[in-house]
Parts: structure tokens; sequence; C-alpha cells
């Protein structure tokens, strides 16, 4: 009699683990077809990536050789730029020279006055040329062209100073 009843209970166990089992089976069946759906999903996501990582690195070669072509065009300007800064350096050096010829000369060949010497005194403070054309006047002997010459290198020295 005791195995009748131990039957039933160990079938009724037996039973209850079945619809247990079941229970879990539909739900792993569930998650499982969510992950497969997930899947298709993670597989077009990573077409999608791979077509944008292939765009981008075609980008960045194009990007660099523009930079490229950039860096030589600048480089040949800048090459360029200082060499006519060298130039005009050079010719800035040479005019200064010549005017400081030319203002000697102009200079000597003037008699002393004591204008002059005032004039002389303002050179010091850097109105110099100034001065000079303010006290330039020429004398009856100098020609009208030659006055005219001198008062435009005076000018023009005033205008680089």
């Amino acid at each position: 009699m005791l195995f009748p009843q131990l039957t039933l209970v160990l079938e009724i166990v037996g039973a209850a683990l079945l619809v247990v089992m079941i229970v879990y089976a539909v739900r792993l069946n569930r998650r499982l077809s969510t992950l497969q759906e997930d899947k298709a999903e993670f597989e077009r996501l990573l077409m999608s990536f791979t077509d944008s990582t292939s765009r981008a690195e075609t980008s960045v070669a194009r990007l660099k050789v523009s930079a490229t072509d950039t860096a030589q065009s600048l480089q040949e300007s800048v090459t360029r730029a200082q060499a006519l800064r060298d130039d005009l350096a050079f010719m800035v050096d040479r005019a200064d020279e010549l005017a400081n010829r030319l203002e000697g000369a102009i200079r000597e060949a003037r008699p002393e006055s004591p204008a002059r010497a005032s004039a002389a005194q303002a050179a010091t403070s850097g109105e110099k040329v100034n001065a000079e054309v303010a006290q330039s006047e020429p004398s009856p002997q100098e020609e009208t062209g030659q006055s005219k010459t001198k008062s435009d290198l005076l000018k023009a020295l005033e205008g680089m100073r």
C-alpha cells in the first residue's frame, strides 16, 4: 500500500517538474528568438559600420593628399615671400645709404648759415628732412629743373622717414 501512494507522489512531483521545464523551455525559446532577431540587426549595424569606416578611410586619404598639396603650395609661397623680403631689405638698406649720401652731398653743396645750424639741431630730434625742406631756397645760379629735382628728392626722403 505504501507503494501506490509513493508512486502517486512521485508522479505528481515529476509532473510539476515537467511543467516547470515546459515554462522554462518556452521562456528560453522566446529569448533565443529575440537573440536571433538582435543578431540579424547587429549584422546590419556591423555592415553599416564597415561601410562608414571604409568611407572615412577614403576621406582621410583624400584629406591627407589635400593637406600635402596645400602644405607644398604654402611652402612655395613662404619661400617666395622670404626671397622678396630679403630683396626688399637689401633695397631699403641701399636706399638708406643713398639717401644718406645724397643728404651729405646736399649739405656740402649749400653754404653754412645760422638757420642751417638750427636745422642740424632739429635733425637730431628726427625732423632733419622737414627742416631742410623748410630751409631750402634755391640760389639764383641753380637752374629751375635742378631745384625741382632736389625738392623732389627731399620730399622722397621725407616720405621714407
